[in-house]
């Protein structure tokens, strides 16, 4: 993995929106080098687990609705991310911090509104560096 990424994944938190924020846009970033690793992995390992761990994650990654969330999410915390770093500063009011929320509401409100078109596009861009069907299921 390392003479494909650039960084090491680390686990995301389970209470801290800047270690997610971390993971989730860490892993977007180096998509397609992840994929190329476990490609790799699965084609030269002597070891069967390890092609059968390469196989398994490659088969639940090379996927657009994937792609799609993971993009999403990703920017939802960088969101979340960005009033969290304001608001843990010593210097900060009580006005302040209530109308970074109010604007954290609001920019997630319009993220929502507006949402598919834009996200759309984006993953396909990375699905396709990828060689993946930018295609969602129909349910």
């Amino acid at each position: 993995m390392k003479k494909f990424v650039k960084i090491n994944f680390k686990r995301s938190s389970q209470t801290r929106w800047s270690a997610k924020h971390v993971a989730v846009k860490a892993l977007l970033n180096d998509f397609p080098d992840v994929v190329e690793s476990l490609e790799e992995l699965k084609k030269t390992s002597n070891a069967s687990e390890a092609k059968y761990e390469a196989s398994s994650l490659l088969n639940a990654i090379n996927n657009y609705k994937l792609i799609l969330n993971l993009m999403i999410w990703a920017n939802i915390l960088d969101e979340i991310n960005r009033m969290n770093i304001e608001i843990q500063k010593q210097d900060i009011i009580l006005a302040r911090s209530v109308s970074l929320m109010d604007g954290l509401m609001k920019t997630l409100q319009k993220m929502i509104e507006n949402l598919m078109e834009y996200w759309i596009e984006e993953a396909k861009e990375v699905a396709g560096k990828i060689g993946v069907e930018p295609i969602l299921p129909n349910k």
